[in-house]
């Protein structure tokens, strides 16, 4: 469970990676270590590539943001 005591550092190869169709998926805070209060999750993919159709959530917000390309 992470805590505001100390800062979480994350490395690059740190969480679990895996595949979904075709963009990767790296989950680098997962919600089971925050009590499901916040998640961080990285998806790592080619150019022009479609992350996923048009959806909603009802349950969480989501934040997207480009880190390069």
């Amino acid at each position: 469970m992470l805590t505001t005591s100390a800062p979480t550092i994350i490395g690059p190869t740190d969480g679990e990676s895996i595949t979904l169709q075709t963009i990767g998926v790296r989950f680098m805070i997962p919600g089971a270590d925050t009590g499901s209060r916040f998640s961080l999750v990285e998806h790592p993919m080619p150019p022009r590539a479609l992350a996923a159709p048009l959806h909603r959530h009802n349950r969480e917000d989501e934040y997207s943001f480009l880190l390069e390309g």
